[in-house]
């Protein structure tokens, strides 16, 4: 393994731990802010890795976590328009770049991301659980194994966070 790649593994590392404390944070400005550092991390170590459509999307996320945050501060409610253009992006993205299949997994990341931005609660939680899945394929394919691993972790506590936040507290109520 070439030091680039040792490099990239150990900055997906600590870009999905920082993701992981914006997961299982109860205050939603808090979820952003962990998700944005988070995804600039991530994104930094996939373009290490040269996967083109990844890194763009992660990208995209930094920018659309970004705006959500502001949006946040704003007003608690989304227009339709700004759904439909965090949707819209990744199928253009797809468009554009998309060489082989393998690009489809992070496209499909970069429509459930956006929709787990604009939601709360338990929506929240399993929309990014969903689009942190179609993450481990691509990442192993990609050599980013401290990436696959971390994803896999990543979906454990989120999987943890849903059981004690909408499943546990509800059946509480």
């Amino acid at each position: 393994m070439s030091i680039i790649a040792i490099i990239a593994q150990v900055i997906n590392g600590f870009g999905t731990l920082v993701n992981s404390f914006g997961i299982v944070s109860k205050d939603k400005r808090k979820t952003l802010l962990f998700f944005i550092a988070g995804n600039i991390l991530c994104a930094v170590a996939t373009g290490l890795l040269g996967a083109v459509a990844g890194t763009i999307i992660l990208v995209v996320f930094v920018i659309e976590t970004i705006i959500n945050y502001f949006w946040e501060k704003k007003s608690d409610k989304y227009p339709i328009w700004l759904i439909a253009l965090y949707t819209i992006i990744p199928c253009t993205i797809l468009i554009i770049t998309a060489t082989f299949a393998w690009d489809i997994l992070p496209i499909a990341a970069g429509i459930l991301f956006p929709l787990a931005l604009v939601s709360k609660g338990f929506w929240l939680r399993l929309l990014n659980l969903a689009a942190v899945m179609v993450w481990i394929p691509y990442n192993f394919h990609f050599g980013q194994y401290v990436g696959a691993i971390s994803c896999i972790v990543f979906s454990v506590i989120n999987a943890a966070a849903i059981i004690k936040y909408d499943i546990i507290k509800k059946k509480a109520k």
